[in-house]
């Protein structure tokens, strides 16, 4: 079986991928944790525990990007507080910590400790936490992905650091109906963001690939899709993804998944690696998705020449 290899997959490379728009529609505010829970499923939670110490110059963890203001940020422990928690220290007028989260995020809460802080969400959601606030926790549940969360202090002067801890991440939950697959696409072209497998090329791609571009027999071409909102925590569970494409005269085929596996430093992305069938040669554009545990994925287009 040709394996999915794990491979280093930078931020900046990411960000180039296209999140779909947020919207407040179907937005949910919660200040419990486990009400959250109940709201949510395929979470991953950072505590910061295994997290050394963070500099101003490495401000990415596990693909989640924190973007800090003035003086940037470290992992330390907090007085008074068992274990780590993550600290952004700001100017004196006002404190800033941006959290960029992964493609297909819809539900996201996080434990805070400063006050009084103010947590908005790219869906426009927001949260004040007071002196008085009596729970340290804040989540939010949408029906449109959540690209970001901006933590901000604004008093007194000079303001203390964005204090969080346990952010949380994953997708709403609807009922009994597993989270559906996103499909990640390239934001400037909205193409399947789609490699070959061996060679790591772009498209267009071709049905046959050259012995030394193959580590396969056959001689057949194996591309890698990227997916995020989706855990296969269990073994055997790969077999719950298939994958199939439509060409222009509405032709469907399906596309042999061969690997499944997960992406180095990105616990929330998927590697699925797939055959292309010789039907498929000279098919021109294709309309490609992914399913996993009968949810469909949204339809990503690639070139096979």
């Amino acid at each position: 079986m040709h394996l999915a290899a794990k491979r280093a997959l930078s931020f900046v490379s990411l960000s180039l991928l296209c999140l779909l728009s947020a919207s407040g529609v179907g937005a949910a505010v919660f200040r419990d944790r486990a009400a959250f829970g109940a709201a949510s499923q395929n979470l991953r939670t950072e505590d910061f525990e295994s997290v050394g110490q963070f500099e101003w110059w490495r401000d990415t963890i596990d693909g989640l990007h924190f973007g800090l203001m003035g003086l940037g940020g470290r992992v330390g422990t907090w007085p008074g507080l068992p274990g780590k928690v993550f600290i952004a220290t700001g100017v004196p007028e006002i404190t800033l910590l941006r959290i960029d989260l992964p493609p297909g995020t819809t539900a996201v809460g996080l434990d805070q400790f400063a006050r009084p802080m103010e947590v908005v969400t790219s869906a426009g959601e927001k949260v004040l936490m007071t002196q008085g606030d009596g729970s340290n926790f804040v989540g939010f549940v949408s029906d449109a992905p959540v690209a970001w969360l901006l933590v901000t202090l604004d008093k007194p002067e000079p303001t203390p650091p964005a204090v969080v801890d346990n952010l949380t991440y994953g997708q709403r939950r609807a009922g009994d109906e597993p989270p559906k697959p996103l499909l990640l696409t390239y934001g400037a072209t909205g193409r399947a963001a789609a490699f070959e497998s061996v060679a790591l090329t772009a498209e267009p791609f071709t049905v046959a690939t050259t012995q030394t571009r193959n580590l396969s027999t056959d001689g057949v071409t194996r591309i890698t899709l990227l997916v995020a909102g989706v855990r296969l925590d269990a073994p055997g569970e790969e077999a719950l993804v298939t994958a199939r494409a439509v060409d222009s005269r509405q032709r469907v085929f399906d596309l042999p998944v061969e690997g499944v596996g997960g992406a180095k430093n990105l616990s929330w992305l998927e590697q699925v690696t797939v055959r292309l069938p010789s039907e498929l040669s000279g098919a021109g554009d294709l309309s490609v998705t992914v399913t996993v545990r009968g949810a469909e994925s949204n339809a990503a287009t690639l070139r096979v020449n």
